[in-house]
């Protein structure tokens, strides 16, 4: 799956537009990017 792929799928899980749906997505991986980089665990 690519990013365009996961975007899709995001965007039609979550009823909203895929604009919508990369705004978050790509979010949630800065946020676990820097959780990372801190040397902390991201669980899920």
């Amino acid at each position: 799956m690519n990013k365009g792929e996961l975007l899709d799928a995001v965007a039609e899980k979550a009823n909203v537009i895929k604009k919508q749906a990369e705004a978050v997505v790509t979010a949630a991986f800065d946020m676990i990017q820097a959780t990372v980089a801190a040397g902390d665990k991201v669980v899920g």
